[in-house]
């Protein structure tokens, strides 16, 4: 999402905000496929947590 202020006609300033993974639903990394594993077929991990950036931009 983004939002752009006018200040004048040359001066404009854009607040941004981007959302990644907003519920926070944990995404399993693959099973292991070492067949000599303890952990054969088991997902021990996961990947993806949320992920929130803001940022401004001054433009001229």
């Amino acid at each position: 999402m983004a939002r752009t202020f006018s200040f004048g006609e040359h001066y404009r300033l854009q607040a941004q905000m981007t959302a990644f993974n907003v519920t926070n639903t944990p995404h399993y990394n693959d099973p292991s496929g070492s067949f000599t594993s303890g952990n054969f077929g088991q997902s021990t991990s996961t990947f993806g947590e949320r992920q929130i950036r803001f940022g401004l931009r001054f433009l001229f």
